[in-house]
């Protein structure tokens, strides 16, 4: 994370993104359109996005609850 001063760097938002939810559907986005997450992590986030159509920041809350708990229990495993 970068810091400039005594503030915290933050990315600047696009003009469509400006509600919480208008932010949590791009960080959605690029996350299933980028090459970070393995194919079963995309799957399962795509699953939850199906289960909150209104609510994006739900899903991507536990989106990343998941991703904390896989690993946890491959951290654990190894």
């Amino acid at each position: 994370m970068t810091h400039t001063g005594s503030s915290l760097w933050m990315p600047r938002l696009h003009p469509e993104e400006k509600t919480l939810r208008d932010q949590a559907r791009g960080i959605l986005r690029e996350a299933l359109d980028g090459p970070g997450l393995r194919e079963e992590d995309k799957e399962r986030l795509r699953g939850l996005i199906s289960k909150h159509p209104e609510q994006p920041e739900r899903a991507l809350l536990e989106h990343l609850r998941v991703l904390r708990e896989v690993d946890r229990a491959e951290l654990l495993a190894s």
